[in-house]
């Protein structure tokens, strides 16, 4: 059984009258129809008892902060104020309605509220735990055919977000580590860049080893204005001598 935490994705359903007052959308979060990656979630079995003891909304999936980022409050943009298994055109779906934080508590959630009713964002995706044993269809649906379908028995819902590019069962651990290693690691140049007074190029700081940039974050706080890694590394390594030095003859003459 596939027990890691997994992703899917679904859609803002047409605004309502009265959404602008209300802040509250609806969106199909997840459907029967086979995604692009070959799965198939079971609408009739989704668990939905422990995420309605904390129905958030969040933003990217972003709960937990990352590499270079503490966690942030304000990427819960919201509530779900009804969520639940319908029928959609005749399909089964689960889907939810959303009441949006105000602006006065949360920015982040009134961007991305007004980008929704604007259209820009349209994209949600669920985080969810399989339930059950599924299994892979038959004929040109099984394992290693040109057709392979997996079928999830059931699943878990863990948390729900609007997202700018929806993700996806199957889309691969690596691939997705990869995307975010990317975002990580360009949060953390652009804190370089900026701690750094804008001294270095963004293109500079990319080809820099991450020790060459912590040599250089030290140098900053001494007040060295050198901006070549190896000369302040050299700078460092005798500021520390002559603090070391330093050190020792107060303590001979203790």
């Amino acid at each position: 059984m596939k027990s890691n935490k997994r992703f899917s994705f679904g859609y803002r359903a047409d605004v309502p009258d009265g959404a602008e007052e209300s802040r509250i959308l609806p969106f199909v979060l997840s459907t029967y129809k086979k995604d692009r990656h070959g799965t198939v979630l079971s609408q009739d079995n989704w668990q939905l008892d422990n995420y309605r003891k904390n129905p958030i909304v969040a933003y990217q999936h972003n709960l937990s902060g990352g590499l270079c980022s503490e966690p942030n409050p304000d990427n819960v943009i919201g509530k779900s104020v009804q969520i639940d298994i319908a029928r959609n055109v005749g399909d089964t779906v689960l889907a939810a309605s959303a009441q949006f934080e105000p602006a006065d508590m949360n920015l982040l959630a009134e961007k991305i509220f007004r980008k929704l009713l604007f259209g820009s964002l349209s994209r949600t995706s669920v985080g969810f735990r399989e339930t059950g044993e599924g299994k892979f269809g038959d004929g040109e649906e099984a394992e290693g055919r040109d057709n392979e379908t997996y079928y999830f028995a059931g699943q878990e819902l863990i948390e729900w977000s609007i997202v700018n590019i929806p993700s996806n069962p199957d889309a691969g651990k690596r691939a997705m580590s990869m995307r975010l290693m990317r975002e990580e690691g360009y949060s953390a140049f652009m804190y370089a860049y900026k701690e750094l007074g804008g001294k270095f190029r963004m293109s500079q700081i990319e080809q820099m080893r991450v020790c060459d940039i912590m040599d250089l974050l030290d140098g900053k706080d001494l007040e060295i204005k050198e901006t070549d890694a190896d000369k302040v590394r050299k700078l460092l390594k005798e500021t520390a001598a002559q603090k070391d030095q330093i050190a020792r003859l107060q303590k001979l003459l203790k």
